[in-house]
């Protein structure tokens, strides 16, 4: 009877013991399978996440080249037209300096050959007084300076 006590002991004690593997949760291998495709999927998901940014990335990477290509042709487009107003704007200025200069040039000519005239004439003038000055007879002196007049010497241009 002990061995019969012994037995209904242990069934009663079965009874309330929990399976072991309950009790350490040993995971099956369908357990397994599924822990693993649910990585999988997350892994998928997140792969596709990653090219989608990729491709996100080289869409923008194309516009910032594609825009940063348009503004340097405009930019070459700008600073051409500048360039071109510049030199219209330089042969212009050119143009006015040298017509200043000629102008200038005439009237600087013109006032030089006065002056050379003038220089002339006095030193006519002052060989003419000196002449006069060595004649020794007043007769003489007399008729050199009949019809003679300073007045031409001395006038001015406008008068």
């Amino acid at each position: 009877m002990e061995d019969e006590a012994c037995l209904l002991g242990e069934a009663h004690f079965q009874a309330y013991l929990p399976k072991l593997s309950t009790v350490l949760k040993v995971p099956s291998v369908q357990t397994e399978q599924e822990a693993l495709q649910r990585i999988i999927s997350t892994l998928a998901s997140k792969n596709d996440e990653i090219q989608n940014f990729i491709d996100t990335l080289n869409q923008t990477l194309k516009g910032v080249q594609e825009n940063s290509s348009n503004i340097l042709s405009e930019l070459d487009e700008e600073f051409d037209s500048l360039y071109s107003i510049l030199d219209e704007v330089k042969e212009s200025m050119v143009n006015s300096i040298k017509q200043e200069q000629a102008r200038k040039s005439q009237e600087l000519q013109s006032q030089l050959s006065q002056c050379n005239n003038a220089l002339e004439n006095s030193e006519e003038l002052l060989e003419f007084a000196t002449r006069s000055l060595d004649i020794k007879e007043p007769e003489e002196f007399s008729k050199s300076n009949n019809g003679f007049s300073l007045s031409p010497f001395f006038e001015t241009k406008g008068q």
